[in-house]
């Protein structure tokens, strides 16, 4: 078993925290996991992204061009750095919610509209995209910080996706403070069970 994935967003996202989770989940099942170092500018909108990658046969922290499973963008315009890494057939989990940097309200440049950013992804790439409202589910769930963890929920309902909610949640819980913990198991039940009726159509 092999399974790539790509984590992508801005500084103030939480990327470092996914990864540590997914790491974590990984660990906590039984599977060997290497990650890569978190690359790009730590600081609010500089551009993030980290690789996890488990399986019995990985070596390398690094996802090799077009070996991705799965692409878990946290921002949406950030997808489009990292799409090349995905298989075709994999996965693009995308927070519909962007943030722009400043540069777009100082004129410098476009925001990527959501509908080519997908569409790039589909016949580009030929990934399947599923789209997460996950600003609304961690609302919904007690804490808009909580986006990061809407996103695991519903990766878990991802086909091949190899990591259980038990997994997933047992690494929350050791990676984020017992005071947000619970908010961010609300949230992953939450996003998990939004995605359930888009992945069905879906694969």
């Amino acid at each position: 078993m092999e399974y790539n994935i790509i984590i992508s967003g801005i500084g103030g996202q939480g990327v470092l925290t996914v990864a540590r989770i997914l790491g974590e989940a990984a660990l906590y099942s039984g599977i060997k996991v290497r990650m890569s170092e978190v690359h790009g500018l730590s600081q609010r909108f500089g551009s993030l992204f980290a690789h996890v990658r488990m399986g019995d046969q990985v070596y390398g922290g690094l996802v090799p061009m077009g070996k991705g499973n799965m692409l878990l963008a946290l921002e949406p315009a950030e997808s489009l750095r990292y799409m090349h890494y995905m298989k075709k057939g994999g996965a693009l989990v995308l927070n519909k919610n962007p943030i722009e940097p400043p540069q777009v309200s100082m004129g410098l440049f476009n925001y990527p509209n959501l509908l080519k950013i997908k569409d790039i992804a589909t016949e580009k790439f030929g990934l399947r995209v599923i789209e997460v409202d996950a600003k609304k589910i961690a609302a919904e769930a007690g804490g808009e910080l909580a986006q990061n963890s809407a996103m695991l929920g519903a990766v878990l309902e991802i086909p091949g996706f190899p990591l259980t909610r038990e997994a997933i949640v047992y690494a929350v819980r050791k990676v984020i403070s017992s005071r947000y913990a619970h908010i961010n198991i609300k949230a992953i039940d939450l996003g998990s069970e939004e995605t359930k009726k888009i992945v069905a159509a879906i694969f």
